[in-house]
């Protein structure tokens, strides 16, 4: 008797237009918590967040 498995990958939960939204909401999280703070803190947070989402929104061709 011969057996075959078939098996595929998976499609992903999230696509990729869902994974972008949390980011956006998080850097206007960044401009309400720059109120209070200097001008320079201010530019090293919203720095700080454009850094984060553009590693996390870089397309990865590795596994």
């Amino acid at each position: 008797m011969l057996v075959h498995a078939m098996s595929i990958r998976p499609e992903p939960a999230f696509h990729q237009e869902s994974l972008a939204k949390p980011h956006q909401q998080s850097a206007e999280a960044v401009d309400e918590s720059c109120e209070g703070v200097g001008e320079d803190e201010c530019l090293m947070r919203r720095t700080r967040a454009a850094h984060v989402d553009y590693i996390y929104t870089q397309k990865h061709n590795n596994p």
